[in-house]
């Protein structure tokens, strides 16, 4: 039996639509008139809310830029650690990227080509790049973490995440080098692009981990 997604509600409507437009109106500024130049009022003012009205959606303009990065844990968290029994933590990433990451991006598709460029304009923004993705990487962890019976600490874990974040990097570096200023460029093509490059890293990752040294149990 197919199931329908609810449909949501007038003000649940308005309230993600408000969301979206102070992201848009922000990430519009930041470029615009750099990020620690523009001020809370300035993006409420563009985005004609009150100043106070603000803070029912961000808790600050760093909040804005990482928008995407939290909408995509959010996700990873949901489709890998969450993942149905008997399904790799492998298979579970590259459907992830495949199925449901473009779903998820959609909404930042504009944002995205800005916010490198906002996020190296500033060293704050630098340091909270790397503790998201840091978190990003930890939700990878305890993907593989229950497939390779360790915690989400363990030494096969922690690589086999850190090299799904670097693929998943490496692949949109790689576009945004190239492709940065080209509106045409279809973001769908490059998701299957990075589901075919994760999933080669991925296979050749475990084959590695799988003759790493187990630690000794006698400490």
């Amino acid at each position: 039996m197919t199931q329908t997604v609810p449909r949501l509600g007038l003000r649940e409507r308005k309230k993600q639509r408000t969301r979206q437009t102070i992201i848009e109106v922000a990430i519009h500024l930041f470029g615009e008139r750099g990020y620690s130049e523009t001020t809370l009022a300035q993006i409420a003012d563009v985005a004609e809310i009150a100043p106070s009205t603000f803070f029912n959606y961000f808790r600050s303009k760093v909040d804005i830029v990482f928008a995407a990065n939290d909408a995509i844990s959010e996700s990873a968290r949901e489709r890998i650690v969450g993942r149905p029994s008997g399904e790799s933590a492998a298979d579970a990433v590259v459907s992830w990227i495949r199925e449901d990451l473009g779903e998820v991006e959609r909404p930042f598709n504009e944002a995205l080509r800005w916010i490198p460029k906002i996020i190296a304009s500033d060293p704050e923004l630098v340091a909270e790049n790397r503790l998201r993705l840091a978190l990003i990487e930890d939700i990878f962890a305890e993907g593989f973490a229950s497939d390779l019976h360790e915690t989400a600490e363990g030494m096969r874990a922690r690589v086999m995440a850190a090299i799904t974040l670097r693929a998943i990097l490496d692949v949109w570096n790689a576009w945004y080098e190239h492709h940065f200023g080209d509106p045409e460029f279809d973001l769908a093509d490059l998701l299957l692009v990075k589901a075919e490059y994760v999933n080669e890293v991925l296979v050749a990752g475990l084959a590695a981990v799988a003759n790493l040294p187990s630690p000794p149990d006698d400490l």
